[in-house]
């Protein structure tokens, strides 16, 4: 019955009463309602139903003058009254489409069961037939997790109510939270409720209100069992058209909790809905269970008018569960979290990833990428708990820019071709953007559309396409962003933010600095000097330096992300973790290998205590403690966290990610220094083949790569493949990161290396001194990689003849390890290699405990010296036996042979 025929049998029914003489009223029906029979016997039904309550009723207040007798204080049923075979016992419920009460049946069989009358103002006979028809489908049903309909039928009103199984149990949030039930708890209850959904289905039963107080839990056995009721009903008591004056109560009332319902049944249209509605309402039912909220504010929708809500879910998207929880206060977050028995940061990373594409599969807007059924959906879940891959995933760009262009299509009737995905999203989305002032909910969604389509386009994700036109496209988007998004400087951050992000990957360190300096200094002015963006951001800066080799500058920059983050988020915080790992990767940059590594440690416990065992971040924290353990000469600590590593990538990300091929390449860097060069020659090839397969053939870590494969070629004695392969690496550093970098240095020192293996010594000493000259000014004179620099310039003067300068080289190189490196074999290498100067030119007194210091020390030290560095001590040893044969001690010369060839 619709409500305008709703309203008139009230209006009819309430002048009908104040007719006292039996004519007189028949009269008034005869004339009001005409020929509509039907309206005129649900009148008198009334008529008759008030007539019989007599006493029983309370009188109602007389109305206002000129107002009509409420039909609603008429029909209300008291405690102890009968329906039926029913004895009201206790209301244990009410909600909006009915009075739940705990009732007596008195025969056959006398039991408690819920007793359901439907809200007045309704038409009970299509009422009746439609549950008639449903009743004989539910009787079908037998399922543990569903509570069973017993019976239905009409109060001596007329009003419909329905029998069910009475459950003692609360709703399915209120138990989870009020029992602190981790997430993996919550889930398995979740797993009950789509098991039983799935039953229903099978019948060809449609629930069309599922929502946590029609899923109460129970106990049995101890164990908490879901059960879930009220299946038939909705499509009973559905029907209704709706206006914007029933919106409030009718929504409840007649098809669902606006919160958990349907795209496709906020058209509000009684049509063509399947168990795919069904489907979605489960997935903000797990979108509560899993953060706490659902995916749209309740308080918003009430406060909305019809069309809004039916616009809001029907076109707008929901946060992602791990993003909406991140969004929230950290007070919100805290106790979300206490509640799933955990911590805040724990929860959002145990969301993120599977969970968070489970829940937006089955909250697609298009019923036809969500789950087909709710068996789909509960295996989805059951793959997550096993560690398993899952079928839900991240829709595809292109799938979101139709989308986008569907929901705006005045906005985007600009775009007369489809140049490319890319190019569209920056152009238009940017066009649209223009419109802030008037469309600021508009411009964010475009903005965050922007943002996802700008981080899928660095040469990671490119996988080797020309990456040119995505530069000049970023570069022409750069430069709009002042003038397009001047009012809105939140957008503005974000959007630099991901630009940078853009720029970065794609070795732009300088484009990428500018951008995140303008989004800190944007987020400084709206969010203060101490907020967890600002820290954010400060970190994104730093990294741009980093990558640019200015590493005193963002250690300090990381420095003070660091503080603001433990005061803001507490000493324990995935951000913390991610801040502690980047200070120490400047400081191993700059050769503070000691404190690199204490900083590693902390980061890689903290992790593994917030993330679990097994996580991405956690086998990060692993493979960089175990480069600086490598760097160190912890060979043997350093191979085992590598592997470890290895492994690890390998489980959670595939066998082909550039992660994995990272740790391949690490891995391959130990077993090179422990000699094992043939496993090092594999994994480095491997690792290459990765590389330029997932980021394209001119990438810095592709250059990294062939670094690493042609120095163990140069170690197995393949100098020529060796050296092509430098030149290789060296020409692409130089075209991705410009003509000074340390990067570039590294590689021009090991070209320089092989040239000399190969006897070019001219050559050897011009790239020496070209690498020497560009640290230096990048990184400080008394940086490790100078030394090392100075090192081998000096061993290539030694070869060339010109032994004073090559003596004050090695001064320079002795001086700056003993200060930064005291304790290291290079160290004492460093002094035996100054003894060889000054030994070169005759300077024996000045020598002599050069070389037997750096001998002794380097022995001591012999089991950190890497297997291609071994030479070094022999090398040492040859200098003995030299100085004292040229001094006239043979018995100690002998003594120094007998060591040399034992």
């Amino acid at each position: 019955m619709n409500s305008d025929r709703d309203q008139l049998v009230k209006e009819i029914f309430a002048d009908a009463l104040e007719k006292a003489d039996a004519a007189e009223r028949a009269a008034y029906l005869s004339q009001a309602c005409g020929e509509d029979a039907q309206l005129r016997q649900h009148v008198e039904a009334l008529l008759q139903a008030h007539q019989k309550a007599g006493a029983f009723l309370e009188e109602p207040a007389p109305p206002p003058p000129g107002k009509k007798i409420v039909l609603a204080t008429l029909l209300t049923e008291k405690l102890g009254d009968h329906i039926g075979r029913y004895k009201l016992l206790e209301k244990i419920g009410e909600g909006g489409c009915g009075v739940v009460y705990l009732a007596e049946q008195e025969d056959p069989v006398k039991r408690q069961v819920a007793l359901k009358v439907i809200r007045p103002g309704m038409d009970s006979k299509q009422v009746l037939a439609r549950f008639e028809a449903e009743r004989q489908a539910l009787a079908l049903m037998d399922h543990p997790n569903i509570a069973k309909v017993l019976d239905a039928g009409a109060t001596d009103q007329g009003r419909p109510f329905f029998v069910m199984e009475l459950v003692h149990g609360i709703k399915i949030t209120d138990y989870c939270d009020q029992n602190s039930l981790s997430t993996e708890q919550r889930l398995d209850l979740f797993l009950q409720a789509c098991h039983a959904v799935q039953h229903a289905h099978q019948k060809g039963i449609i629930h069309r209100d599922i929502k946590p107080s029609n899923i109460p839990v129970t106990l049995q056995d101890g164990k908490p069992v879901a059960k879930v009721i009220d299946f038939g009903i909705a499509k009973a008591t559905a029907g209704q058209v709706l206006t914007d004056k029933t919106v409030h109560t009718a929504f409840d009332q007649f098809i669902g909790t606006p919160t958990y319902m349907s795209p496709e049944q906020a058209e509000m249209t009684a049509l063509d809905i399947d168990t795919r509605s069904d489907i979605y309402s489960l997935g903000v039912l797990l979108y509560e269970l899993l953060i706490g909220t659902t995916p749209f504010d309740p308080k918003r929708l009430v406060e909305a008018g019809l069309e809004e809500i039916r616009r809001i879910i029907r076109e707008e998207e929901p946060p992602r569960p791990s993003t909406r929880l991140s969004k929230l206060t950290v007070q919100e977050q805290t106790t979300t979290a206490k509640r799933r028995h955990t911590e805040a940061p724990q929860l959002v990373h145990l969301v993120r990833g599977d969970l968070d594409w489970i829940v937006m599969k089955a909250l697609d807007k298009d019923r036809t990428r969500r789950y087909e059924t709710a068996n789909a959906l509960a295996s989805d879940i059951e793959r997550h708990l096993n560690d398993e891959p899952v079928e839900a995933h991240a829709p595809s760009r292109l799938y979101r820019l139709r989308k986008l262009v569907r929901r705006h299509k005045l906005a985007f009737a600009v775009v007369g071709f489809m140049f490319a995905v890319l190019a569209i999203g920056l152009g238009v989305s940017l066009w649209s953007l223009s419109k802030a002032n008037r469309e600021a909910t508009r411009s964010q969604q475009v903005a965050q559309f922007l943002q996802d389509m700008l981080q899928g386009v660095g040469p990671s994700v490119a996988r080797g396409r020309d990456t040119a036109m995505l530069r000049e496209i970023l570069d022409k988007t750069a430069q709009r962003l002042d003038k397009e998004l001047k009012n809105q400087p939140d957008v503005e951050a974000d959007l630099r933010t991901t630009i940078g992000d853009v720029y970065w990957e794609m070795s732009q360190s300088t484009n990428a600095e500018a951008m995140y300096r303008g989004a800190l200094a944007l987020r400084k002015r709206l969010l203060g000097s101490e907020h967890t963006n600002v820290a954010s951001s400060l970190n994104k800066v730093g990294n741009a330096l980093w990558q640019q080799g200015r590493f005193p500058e963002a250690e300090t920059l990381y420095r003070e992300a660091l503080a603001m983050q433990k005061k803001l988020l507490g000493s324990e915080h995935p951000d913390v973790a991610s801040s502690l790992n980047n200070l120490g990767g400047v400081l191993r940059e700059q050769g503070r290998l000691a404190e690199a590594e204490k900083l590693y440690r902390e980061a890689l416990l903290m992790r593994m205590k917030l993330l679990g065992s097994e996580h991405p971040s956690v086998a990060l924290a692993l493979n960089n403690l175990a480069r600086v353990l490598n760097e160190q000469d912890k060979l043997a600590e350093a191979e085992a966290m590598h592997r470890e590593a290895l492994a690890m990538r390998t489980k959670l990300l595939g066998s082909e990610h550039p992660d994995v091929a990272w740790s391949l390449s690490g891995l391959a860097e130990v077993l090179e220094k422990e000699g094992k060069f043939v496993e090092a020659e594999k994994l480095h090839r491997e690792a290459l083949a990765m590389q330029k397969k997932l980021v394209g053939s001119e990438n810095p870590y592709v250059a990294l790569s062939l670094n690493n494969l042609a120095t163990v070629l140069q170690d197995e004695g393949k100098l020529a493949e060796a050296e092509a392969m430098q030149r290789e690496a060296l020409a692409m550093q130089k075209k991705v990161l410009g003509s000074e970098n340390p990067a570039v240095a590294g590689s021009l020192g090991l070209l320089a290396a092989v040239l000399r293996d190969e006897g070019r010594l001219a050559e050897a000493e011009t790239l020496f001194r070209e690498a020497l000259a560009m640290d230096k000014k990048l990184l400080g004179s008394e940086h490790p990689d100078v030394a090392v620099w100075l090192a081998e310039l000096t061993r290539t003067l030694l070869l060339e003849g010109k032994l004073i300068e090559a003596e004050a080289l090695a001064r320079e190189c002795l001086a700056i390890r003993e200060k930064r490196l005291p304790e290291s074999w290079e160290t004492f290498d460093a002094r035996s290699l100054l003894g060889a100067t000054l030994l070169e030119q005759k300077k024996y007194p000045e020598a002599e405990p050069l070389l037997l210091t750096g001998y002794s020390g380097m022995k001591e030290r012999e089991e950190r010296i890497p297997v291609p560095e071994k030479r070094r001590l022999k090398e040492a040893l040859q200098r003995l036996v030299e100085l004292y044969d040229a001094i006239g001690k043979p018995e100690e010369a002998a003594k120094w042979k007998r060591e040399l060839t034992g």
